[in-house]
């Protein structure tokens, strides 16, 4: 059985044209050898056997010298990795780092390790994810499948992609590649797991349900088959429909990061990019039957309000062939696809833009929306599927809103230090937030609520309900009370600064922006470069680009204690951390000798 990141790589593939079941099993191979079986998300820079397990591939680590090296590369185990990642990619221009600090901040994520500004700036352009502002959403296991499409769409040429060697010699640059046994194995494995079945349910959107294996004598349904209730596949290729061998596929997905904030539908067009059938403004037809409200305006947009209240939204058409108030059917003809915006009829690449607004005109996911059939509720899904009160980004209802409270509750925020909304909506915030809680408590950082986060929650809590007597922020013994000195001084710098002048932070509003610097990097004082208030928000700024939080002023910071004991216990388990890394090379050093 799949496990949910191996399904989510396997939407992604086929959403991204990857389709036929060699070059899919192909992919799946490649991208679990380089992952580990899906299981690296970021570069962990945990080199425990000396510098030459560094330079073995690179080179260009050794720029300052050996002892450099070494010294950066206690630092990283220690939990400070900002200067070995400098001295393995910094001033590389081979990779587009061309500013100090871009060799850390533009390491390696994602399931293919992409690594340096240039590869992020080409994936973030190609994805629509702004990657070089925040290239943390590469380590995202959503972002990370499509980004593996990308990489071997971009990569790997089309007449390779079916053999495991020659893919394989494509990614890792030599012939054979590395690891050529495991891709293989993987392969065969791969091969075995994508029957046609599966294929079936891949194809109607409906994979993670049972497999239905087929009775003696049928002969199993093709793909083009209908399912029992029409899927958002189903729908995209009713709104363009296959010409010749040439099928419509995903390009941007409801939610992702853009530069104006979370993307408000999904995109496609055909696949091959913008030539051939997207440059001859291919018709786009109605998604749903009902009436249509609004036709026009600056982005070539046709509204149609379906029989319980809901509107679909087309946007950047070309031209428009209905009218408000015509009544259209399902696969009705409504105009010409486009990249039609403010700007003029080719201010985009060509392509539809879809989206939705429910009866109460609060935004929804359009393919959430169509498969509905397989995941809305959290509390909806079957035990399988649930996984015995698992979550993970996409679910919704009480259940959420119970973990979305809780993280509120423990101070836990999103990316932008900002409490979450508790709307029961698993989205992009409450993913980071989760992912927080994960990097403090030292777990997997998939943003996924299992077993091991919801005992890290717990422990949270219970923690907080006792804090430890001890030390406090700003008085001697506490670890982090150098870090907090020079907060609270450039804090009452910035409330100066602020026009107009902010009044003094609280004790307790300073010991947050320690803690959200200290989750974001920014854990010592030469770090930290200044604070800055402005909307009343505190924006802090470390020495390293890339490295800042926000903290949200109007919200209330949690009491000091509670945050002195929280930075206390981090700190701990971070040199219990280091201790046993050491303590395990030492082992190691003895069984050499």
């Amino acid at each position: 059985m799949a496990t949910d990141r191996e399904n989510q790589m396997l939407r992604a593939a086929y959403a991204a044209g990857i389709t036929q079941p060699r070059e899919l099993a192909n992919f799946m191979a490649q991208v679990g050898h380089e992952s580990g079986g899906l299981s690296r998300l970021e570069e962990s820079f945990n080199y425990t056997k000396g510098i030459g397990q560094i330079t073995a591939n690179v080179r260009s680590a050794l720029r300052e010298g050996p002892e450099a090296l070494e010294s950066a590369r206690v630092e990283a185990l220690r939990g400070r990795p900002e200067r070995l990642g400098e001295l393995m990619y910094g001033n590389r221009r081979d990779l587009g780092n061309d500013q100090p600090g871009d060799g850390y901040l533009y390491h390696g994520r994602g399931y293919m390790q992409l690594t340096g500004k240039a590869q992020y700036r080409a994936a973030g352009e190609a994805l629509g994810l702004d990657l070089v502002n925040r290239p943390e959403l590469a380590s995202q296991p959503e972002n990370a499948s499509r980004i593996a499409t990308w990489y071997w769409q971009q990569k790997v040429p089309e007449e390779q992609r079916n053999s495991a060697r020659e893919a394989g010699a494509a990614i890792n640059g030599a012939n054979p590649p590395n690891g050529l046994a495991d891709r293989e194995r993987r392969f065969e494995h791969w091969q075995r797991t994508l029957t046609p079945e599966l294929m079936q349910n891949l194809a109607a959107g409906r994979l993670g349900e049972p497999v239905a294996a087929p009775t003696q004598g049928h002969r199993p349904a093709t793909a083009n088959v209908a399912a029992p209730h029409s899927t958002f596949q189903q729908t995209m290729e009713r709104m363009l429909p296959s010409q010749g061998k040439v099928d419509p596929h995903i390009t941007g997905h409801y939610g992702e990061h853009r530069a104006r904030g979370p993307h408000g539908g999904t995109d496609f067009n055909y696949e091959g990019g913008q030539t051939g059938i997207n440059r001859q403004h291919p018709t786009v037809h109605a998604p749903i039957s009902g009436t249509v409200t609004f036709s026009g305006g600056q982005y070539g947009t046709v509204k149609i309000r379906d029989a319980q209240g809901n509107s679909h939204e087309i946007l950047h058409l070309d031209s428009r062939s209905v009218k408000e108030g015509d009544v259209v059917r399902a696969g009705d003809a409504i105009g010409t696809m486009g990249g039609r915006g403010p700007n003029g009829a080719n201010q985009y690449a060509q392509h539809v833009h879809y989206q939705m607004h429910d009866a109460n005109g609060k935004a929804v996911s359009p393919e959430t929306w169509w498969n509905r059939g397989q995941q809305v509720e959290a509390h909806g899904r079957d035990q399988a599927q649930q996984g015995n009160g698992t979550l993970r980004q996409g679910d919704r209802g009480p259940e959420v809103r119970e973990l979305q409270q809780q993280l509120n509750r423990l101070g836990i925020r999103d990316a932008q230090g900002r409490p979450l909304a508790e709307d029961g909506r698993f989205g992009d915030n409450t993913h980071e937030a989760v992912t927080a809680l994960q990097k403090q408590r030292g777990l997997t950082q998939d943003g996924i609520v299992g077993r091991d986060t919801r005992a890290g929650l717990a422990a949270v809590e219970q923690a907080q309900a006792k804090p430890a007597k001890g030390p406090q922020l700003g008085e001697r013994g506490h670890p982090d009370t150098p870090l907090y000195d020079k907060m609270r001084t450039e804090a009452d710098r910035g409330a100066e600064k602020a026009n107009p002048p902010h009044a003094r932070l609280s004790n307790e509003a300073v010991a947050n922006l320690t803690l959200q610097a200290k989750q974001a990097g920014i854990d010592s004082p030469d770090k930290l470069k200044e604070v800055s208030v402005a909307n009343d928000k505190a924006f802090v700024a470390g020495n390293t680009p890339g490295f800042r939080a926000v903290v949200d002023l109007q919200q209330p910071a949690p009491p000091l204690e509670q945050t002195s004991a929280q930075l206390a216990r981090q700190s701990a388990q971070q040199q219990e951390s280091v201790q046993r890394e050491q303590q395990q090379e030492a082992n190691r050093s003895m069984a050499r000798a």
